[in-house]
This record gives structure tokens, sequence and C-alpha cells, in this order.
């Protein structure tokens, strides 16, 4: 039994530094979320959707529901690393009530202020996380302009 609560206590030993690590690197807003992801899903009524891949590999998708010309829930799905999960979901989070005019001039910056601390090494990630959800506008914008 002795062997059980040693393994038990390493996993809690690495758990804890990886927890620790992970704070360091995204602060305490990126870790809650990393930890807690929030609007992260395929959204089956979307008005709206856009998917894109980066130079990292990492990609990206976005889901809008629209009204007025302003999104009204906005979700995201990555493929990418813990960096990517956290700035699609503050990317989703920010967009919402926003008008198309104030999402088309977001930048990974907007993300990165909202966030406070982000790896510099990841930071890339917030502009996927933007630039898609900029395209799922444009591609709103282009079915709108098709069907008037």
């Amino acid at each position: 039994m002795k062997s059980d609560e040693e393994f038990d206590a390493l996993m809690d030993r690495i758990q804890n530094e990886v927890f620790d690590e992970a704070k360091e690197s995204l602060g305490e807003k990126g870790f809650e979320r990393w930890r807690n992801p929030k609007y992260c899903g395929a959204m089956d009524d979307a008005d709206c959707q856009a998917q894109l891949q980066g130079s990292c590999g990492d990609g990206m998708e976005m889901y809008l529901k629209v009204e007025n010309a302003r999104v009204v829930k906005a979700t995201y799905v990555t493929d990418g690393c813990g960096s990517s999960s956290v700035a699609g979901s503050f990317t989703a989070e920010i967009a919402m009530g926003k008008t198309f005019e104030e999402v088309l001039a977001m930048t990974g910056e907007d993300i990165l202020a909202e966030l406070g601390t982000f790896p510099r090494e990841d930071e890339h990630c917030t502009v996927l996380a933007v630039l898609t959800l900029q395209k799922a506008v444009k591609n709103y914008l282009d079915e709108w302009a098709a069907s008037h």
C-alpha cells in the first residue's frame, strides 16, 4: 500500500508543478480559463463560421450568432495548444456584444490586454483567434451581400 501512497504523492507534486508553471506563464486569468474553458465548442445554429490554420500548425474555428449587425454569441474550437484555447476563449468573450465594425478593428493586442499575462512565444495565438473571428464576420457579410 505504501507504493500507492507514494505514487499518489508523486502525481500530486507533478500536477502542482504543472499548475504553478501554467499560472506563471498564463497569469491568473489565463490559468483559470485554461482550467475551465468558456465558449468552447461548435455552434449548431451559427449564422456564420470560419476556420484558419496558423503558421504554428494550430487550427482555430469561430462560430457566431448575429443580430442587427452585432455578435450576440461566439464560440470557438481549436486543435492547438492551451494558449490557443485561452486565446480563442477570450476572443469569443470579447466579441460578444460588439458590432461588425468593432470586431473588424480588433487586434491580438486587445486580447493580450485583457489577459494581462501571456507567453511571449504564444502571442501569435491571439492573432490567429482574432483573424478567425474577423473571417467569420467577413463570411457573414459576403453571404448577406450575395443574397441581397
